[in-house]
């Protein structure tokens, strides 16, 4: 029993979504949400190659003007409480202060992290931040400090254009190749969640 718990332990996920929730999200905004409970269910029973079990907590955050809390990985009582607690959120609609988001969500893993985590944020965002958004690289360069692998989706045509291609780019965890996806993405819950997984350090000495 105390060696199963050890390897509980070794493969403790703790995922986390920021949800853009701007004007500019509006017809995106259900899909971000279904998505982030698509993933939670991906996530439930989840074995792992080596046959261990993925224990695994979820936050979510959504982001305009504010943040909200909606879920934390202190008050995480499973998929279904997520559902009921997502389902009924409705988009802010203000500007899109990104920053906010990304420091808020580094402050919950500073508080609520459990040791030996792999600590995963997915941002989903439209690529163009408020010009008045606080400087967005080094909150990601203090979250990245603290072992935070980052995910960015794109959610909509306007992330895809060069310019914020570069900038998203820049905000994902390194190679982008692993990192930066499009919520259009053909299997993007599998393909998130193969790679959360592969970062796992239970199942490799390389925990990259």
């Amino acid at each position: 029993m105390t060696k199963k718990t050890i390897l509980d332990e070794d493969c403790s996920l703790e995922l986390s979504f920021l949800l853009d929730s701007s004007e500019s999200a509006k017809d995106n905004h259900e899909r971000e949400k279904q998505f982030a409970m698509d993933m939670v269910d991906r996530l439930q029973g989840a074995g792992l190659p080596t046959g261990r079990r993925l224990s695994s907590r979820v936050a979510l955050l959504q982001y305009s003007s504010h943040v909200i809390k909606e879920q934390t990985f202190r008050n995480w009582k499973g998929a279904e409480d997520f559902r009921n607690r997502i389902t009924p959120i409705t988009y802010i609609g203000h500007g899109t202060y990104t920053t906010y988001a990304i420091t808020n969500i580094t402050q919950i893993y500073q508080e609520e992290s459990r040791p030996g985590s792999i600590k995963v944020v997915v941002l989903l965002t439209d690529g163009v931040s408020h010009p008045r958004n606080p400087d967005i690289f080094s909150a990601v360069a203090d979250a990245k400090n603290q072992d935070i692998k980052f995910f960015i989706l794109g959610i909509t045509r306007a992330a895809n254009e060069p310019a914020n291609v570069a900038e998203r780019r820049l905000l994902a965890s390194s190679p982008a190749s692993r990192f930066l996806h499009n919520l259009q993405d053909e299997n993007i819950v599998e393909k998130i969640f193969t790679e959360a997984v592969s970062m796992m350090s239970c199942l490799s000495a390389d925990n990259t």
